[in-house]
Order: C-alpha cells, then structure tokens, then sequence
C-alpha cells in the first residue's frame, strides 16, 4: 500500500542497507514522534530512561487526542508482534488510525496542544515520555514500513527486511527575484543617500536663514518717505564778507551740517534763475538754464551739488514754467526758425514767380522772345553749394528748442536730482503735453524725479493728461492748511488718502507741503503762536514724503514791517533766525550789513525744540510711518487714520502689519485739555515729544495735553 505525500513535503528515502541487528531494528520502531518531527518543533519532553522497563510503556491507557479518551493498552509494535498472526491486521489498524489524524487540525497532532487540552488526564495515566511514545497515530505515521513489503515477507514466511522510510520534510521556498540583490550594497547606497538629503537640507535651511533680512520691510525709493526742505536761497544764509544782506549758495554749502542733523534727506531750492530785481521780484525770471548773479557763480553751484552728494542727501530745483513758458509743443515736429537768409530768399523766390508768371502768360497777342528773354534773364542767379548745404541744415537742425527741454538737459548735467514743474496745471490742454511730459521722464531716468502740484492734476480733464501725470510724475505736491482747525484737516487728509493718488501702488506719492513760498507762515496763520512745530511734526505724521519750509523747524513768523508794505507778498520769506541753538554763533548777515527784508524776531518758547530730528530720525527706521500704503486683498489702504478731531485736539493712527502702531497726539487749541480716549487705546509710551513726557508711560484714560503740544506714542501690542 503507498501512501500519498502532500505537495509542500520532499519525500527523502533512507537507504535499506542498515544495520540488521535486532536492536537497531527496535530502535526505528520504537522511536518517538517527537524525534521524526525535529524539523517542525522542538522536543518537549526528555527520552524515556535508558534503564525503563519494557513494563512501563504497556501499562497504562492510552489517549487518543482526537477524542481525548482512554483505550486499551496497545503492546508496541515489535518483529516478533508483527509477525504473529494477528500481527499485521493490528499494524494497519494502527496505520489506519493515524490516517486520519493527518487530515485533523494541526492543534490535534500537536503535543503541546494535547497537553493543554487534556487537561489533569495526562498526569494520572502515565509520563508524557511514554504517552509520546504509544501515540503511533500522530507521531509515527511516516516511520510506517511498507504493506506491500511486509504483505510480501508474510507470505514467504521470513521476517520482513527493514525497508526504505518516506520521511516528510517541507520544500524549500520558492527563489524570488529580490533574493539574489546586492542587499549590503542597498543598504550602505540607501543610508548614505539618506545622510546626503539630511545634509542637503540641513545646508539649506542655514543658507536661508543667513540670507535673510533683518527686517522685513519694503524697499522705497530715495524720494519715498525722506523729509524735504524747502529753502528760498535769498532769505536763508548769506556768507558774502562785505555784507550785502542776500542769502547766497555759499551760504547753503555752509548749513548743510545742520540740514544733515536735522534730518533732511532732499533739499530743494526755490528760485535761483536770473530776474530783475531779485529777490523783491525772483518771478520774473529771464531765463532757465542761467544762474542769478546774487546767488553765486556756477562752481559756487556745483561746490553746493558735491557737498550735498557727499552727505548722502539730494538736491531738487524749481522751474517755474508760468509765466515764462507760453506754450508746449511736440518736440519731434521740426519747426523753420525764421531768419534774414530765409527772408531773403522767401522774397526772392516770391518775386521771381511773379515775374515769370506775368510775362509768360501775357496779356497782349503780340509777346515775342525778345519779351520772354528779358523775363527769364530777370530770375537772379542761382546760389552756391556751400550757401545751399547751409540754409538746408538751418531748417533741418534750428528747431524751435522747449525752454523747458533745453533746462532739464543743462541741470542734470550739473548735477540736479529733480526738478518742481511750477505752474504745470496751466499747460495740461494742450494736445503735447502727454508727449512732453513723457520725453521729460526719459531724459530724467528711473533715479531722478518729477513733482508737480496737485492742481494739475485736478485741472486735467483729458484721460490721456490725467494718466500722464500719475504715470510719469513721482510726487504731488498737496499743500495742507492748518490754519481751520482740526476738523478740517481730517477732511483734507481724508480726501488725498481716499482718492486718485491712494488707488494703485504705482501711482505718485503725496509730498505734503506745510508752509512754502507761496503761503503764510505756519506761526502767523493759526492762533496758538508756538504750535508751528506741533502741525511740522503732523505733517510728517502723514503717509507720503513731506516737506518743511525752512524757519518752521523754530517757528519763525512772518515779518511786519511798515516800511516795506509793498512786498507783504513776500513777509513769508524774511531771513532765517539763527541762534546758538542752532549749531553756531552765526547770524544771517555779517555784523552791520542790513538784510534785503526785516529780520524777524525771535520765535517765541516751546517745549518742541529739537523734536523735528527727532521725528524725521523715528521715520527714517520705522516702517508704519514712512511707508504709503499696505497692500491688501489687491487693494491699496492707506495705513493712516484721524481717530480724533475735536475740541482742536487731534490723533493720527499710523499702523502696519505685525508692527506696533504710533498715534500723533497734538493740541492746536489755545487751553490745556485732559481727555479720556480710553475707548481708543490703552496705553503706550511717549518716543518723540517734549522733554518731561520722553520715554515715559502715557495712559488714556486721563491725558493732559497743554497747548501747542504734540508728541508720539508707541502703543503696546
């Protein structure tokens, strides 16, 4: 009979030729299952001892683990046993029983589970060793002789030979792919490159963070957000030794240390032209592209150019274009320049086709060639090559030059850094003033700058003007008036921050203007005479670039002289007041030279000396106050709010993101006030004020202001 192996077991034969001795014989009969099953789990249990009788093992029942009850004690399977006559039949039943446990769970031929589930059974019916060994069900079921074999050997009535024995061990895997990869070299590649992306990204992170700014600020232009000042060259410092009571070049040259410590980035002259009687009568001017006698030479000029240049600071001119300039034209139309050549020959040419035209077509029948002769030899000769080449380039080259063109080419050469189109508004209807506009932009370049006052904004009514103007100019000039009171300054400031000039990031920034020339003085236009430097110090508040007419930093006053009622025009533009707090002992004029207008007297005490460096020093390096906007959603916004307006008290908010904010408080009224603007804010700490109120604690809730008093607070997050 042959029994059938499963698919996952190799069958392996053990050779015949063994030892015949009837010891070894028994030996291989009466192993035990556990040591057939080595390969699949371990031996549980020691041998039997070697000294045991063989009355051990037959005492005893038996527990099948199939169904866990005793059955009869079984001699073990001997050659003598099987070769009785029952011998055989008893063998296959043997056979026949463990047949079935193989196709049981393996937990029923497994010893250890049949440990488990026979629970206290096994204790009392004999060792494990001896159990182990009766169970030929399960454990000698691939130790069983040959049928066939022993069938044969029955009937020739021999003891059956020791034959070959199917032992059951399982396949060896099957060979994949993967098995045979270079797993040490895998492993060794996958962890270098592993510590090379961790470097990689480690190297990264550093360069990151070692490039990075400092702060995370936008970049501005040089005219973005700098404070200007505006000086009349006349009334600001005359260094003439003789005295002749003018203000000069040379004498700006000499303060510029105090522009520079006060702060001033752009410095920006007023009328330096040639014009009768200057300075009574600087507007009418003669020319754009010459310097006034007054004010110094052309190395005086270019000496004041370098020594701005050299104290990181810029230099800005005026050109007053009304009424000097009658009209703007398209400079790529070439105009004739009429002269005495082109007259002549104008005359000339007239006369000759006069003549010919008369006596070719003649008016009587009876014309000869004698006629026509004398006609012709009228005609006067004809020029040479030389005089022809001449007049030609005449009309080609001798176009009739913009004024203005022809100034901005000689200033920039002398080193000008913008000009101030004065005037502009009266020009924009004219069909070339886009043109214009737009070849005084390329001849400037992208660092030097264009400003033209608001008006000429509001006075183009052509989109093709108006467009140019916000796309061509870099400043607009808007000139605030304080002297109305509080509330109209909130709706002044509302109108520019709310409108054309506030709605995309490209368009000009507002250059906002205080006092100039052509006003009163910021001390003689509002009540509360020492609150000059209060509205200075408001203008500077605002987003945009602003400017300080020179004299505001102290408060200086118009003059009011009698004896000079016929230039109350110009009581604006007295001499500045120089003192020691000034930086020098220096006044305007040499001892005993009399000034070309009345000095004015001292300006009167406040506790606002010196806070102007101060400001302009905070918003040089202070992102929420010298910015224009914040860009959000798409949407320009002006980072500035009027939080408070009334009983001449005013608060300016200035805020950007993630940045603490600063109010501007000031009192433009004539009482000292205490006021609760709790609701508002909070709390915060004073930066730039007067001296008893400087890096001190202010709290809203009771907040003493006196008069002519203003200071700025950093408040807390």
């Amino acid at each position: 009979m042959n029994i059938q192996k499963p698919e996952g077991l190799l069958s392996v034969v053990l050779p015949t030729e063994l030892a015949s001795s009837p010891s070894s014989r028994q030996l291989i009969i009466n192993q035990d299952q556990q040591d057939e099953e080595a390969s699949d789990c371990p031996l549980l249990t020691p041998s039997p001892p070697t000294m045991q009788s063989d009355n051990a093992l037959e005492s005893g029942a038996i527990f099948v683990s199939l169904e866990g009850n005793p059955v009869e004690s079984i001699p073990p399977p001997t050659l003598e046993n099987i070769n009785k006559e029952d011998g055989l039949n008893e063998f296959m039943s043997i056979v026949n029983s463990s047949s079935k446990a193989l196709h049981d769970e393996p937990s029923s031929r497994d010893p250890m589970v049949e440990s488990t589930t026979s629970g206290s059974s096994s204790d009392t019916n004999g060792p494990v060793c001896a159990q182990l060994l009766t169970q030929l069900n399960t454990a000698y079921q691939h130790l069983a002789p040959d049928a066939q074999a022993l069938f044969y050997n029955q009937e020739n009535g021999g003891k059956p030979p020791l034959v070959g024995i199917q032992l059951m061990v399982p396949k060896p895997s099957k060979d994949y792919r993967f098995m045979k990869w270079n797993w040490p070299l895998i492993r060794k590649t996958c962890f270098w490159s592993l510590m090379s992306v961790l470097a990689g990204c480690t190297a990264l992170v550093i360069g990151v963070i070692a490039t990075m700014p400092r702060k995370c600020d936008p970049q501005v232009q040089w005219w973005q957000g700098s404070v200007f000042y505006e000086i009349f060259p006349a009334s600001f410092q005359d260094s003439s030794k003789n005295g002749d009571g003018v203000g000069d070049l040379r004498g700006i040259t000499m303060r510029l240390d105090y522009l520079k410590r006060l702060g001033m980035r752009g410095i920006r002259l007023n009328s330096i032209f040639p014009a009768a009687h200057y300075p009574e009568h600087y507007t009418n001017i003669q020319n754009l592209t010459d310097l006034n006698q007054e004010l110094g030479t052309l190395d005086d000029f270019s000496t004041l150019v370098r020594e701005i240049h050299r104290r990181n600071m810029s230099l800005v001119l005026d050109l007053p274009l009304h009424p000097f300039v009658k009209t703007l034209f398209d400079e790529s139309v070439f105009f004739e320049k009429p002269n005495k050549t082109d007259k002549a020959v104008r005359e000339r040419r007239d006369v000759t086709d006069k003549a010919v035209l008369r006596e070719v077509v003649p008016t009587t029948t009876s014309a000869s060639l004698e006629v026509i002769r004398e006609a012709l030899s009228s005609v006067p000769p004809l020029l040479d090559r030389a005089k022809v080449q001449a007049l030609t380039s005449n009309h080609i080259d001798a176009k009739l030059e913009n004024p203005v063109t022809t100034a901005i080419k000689i200033w920039l050469e002398r080193g000008v850094d913008g000009f101030y189109l004065k005037g502009l508004e009266h020009y924009v209807d004219e069909e070339t003033f886009p043109s214009s506009l737009k070849h005084w932009k390329s001849i400037l370049g992208p660092d030097r700058i264009l400003i033209c006052h608001v008006d000429a904004l509001n006075a183009a009514k052509s989109v093709a003007a108006r467009n140019s103007i916000l796309m061509r100019m870099d400043l607009v000039d808007v000139t605030l008036h304080v002297a109305n009171g509080t509330k109209d300054i909130r709706r002044q400031v509302r109108d520019v921050t709310k409108g054309v000039l506030f709605e995309k990031p490209g368009y000009p920034w507002v250059h906002w203007s205080i006092g100039s020339v052509d006003s009163k003085r910021i001390a003689s236009s509002i009540s509360v005479k020492n609150a000059s430097i209060a509205a200075t110090l408001l203008g500077m508040m605002l987003p945009g670039t602003p400017s300080i007419f020179y004299g505001d930093e102290i408060g200086i006053a118009d003059c009011e002289c009698e004896d000079h009622k016929d230039l109350s025009h110009m009581h604006n533009l007295a001499p500045m007041y120089w003192d020691e707090s000034n930086g020098s002992n220096i006044k305007f004029t040499s001892v005993g030279a009399v000034a070309w207008l009345p000095k004015v007297t001292k300006p009167l005490e406040t506790s606002l000396i010196g806070t102007i460096a101060e400001m302009a020093a905070l918003r040089s390096q202070t992102t929420p106050i010298y910015v224009k906007a914040v860009l959000k959603e798409n949407q320009v916004l002006a980072n500035c709010d009027i939080r408070y307006a009334d009983d001449e008290i005013i608060v300016i908010e200035r805020w950007y993101l993630r940045r603490n904010s600063y109010v501007f408080v000031a009192n433009l009224g004539n009482a000292t006030q205490t006021k609760d603007l709790s609701f508002l804010y909070y709390g915060g700490h004073v930066v730039v004020g007067p001296s008893n109120r400087l890096n001190k604690d202010v709290y809203f809730k009771e907040l003493v202001i006196h008069p002519g008093e203003a200071f700025v607070i950093k408040l807390d997050k």
